[in-house]
C-alpha cells in the first residue's frame, strides 16, 4: 500500500510539473523584428546597425554592434526581417 501511494505522489508531481511548463509556454507571445546591419573590414572589421522590435503594438529600438578580426576586406549592408517567438516581454530579445 505504501508503494502505491508513493507512485501516486510521484505521478501527481510529474503531471503538475508538466502542466506548469505547458502553461508558461502557452503565455509566451511573438512579435516582429526588422533591422539593418552595416559591416566593413580591412583586416580588422566592425559592424553596427539598428532596427525595431514590434511587440504588443509598441515599437522598441534595437542597436547592434561588434568588432571582428582576420583576413577580411569589403563592406556590406544587410536587411533582416522576421518573427520573434516565445517571448513574454520585449526585454526577452537580447544579444551579446
Amino acid at each position: 500500500m505504501q508503494i502505491s501511494s508513493r507512485f501516486r505522489s510521484v505521478a501527481v508531481a510529474a503531471i503538475a510539473a508538466a502542466g506548469v511548463s505547458f502553461a508558461s509556454a502557452a503565455h509566451a507571445d511573438s512579435g516582429s523584428i526588422r533591422f539593418s546591419v552595416y559591416k566593413a573590414a580591412f583586416f580588422i572589421g566592425g559592424s553596427g546597425g539598428e532596427g525595431t522590435l514590434t511587440f504588443h503594438g509598441k515599437r522598441y529600438p534595437i542597436s547592434i554592434g561588434g568588432v571582428s578580426g582576420g583576413l577580411a576586406f569589403g563592406a556590406s549592408k544587410t536587411y533582416f526581417q522576421g518573427t520573434v517567438r516565445h517571448i513574454r516581454r520585449a526585454s526577452d530579445v537580447t544579444g551579446v
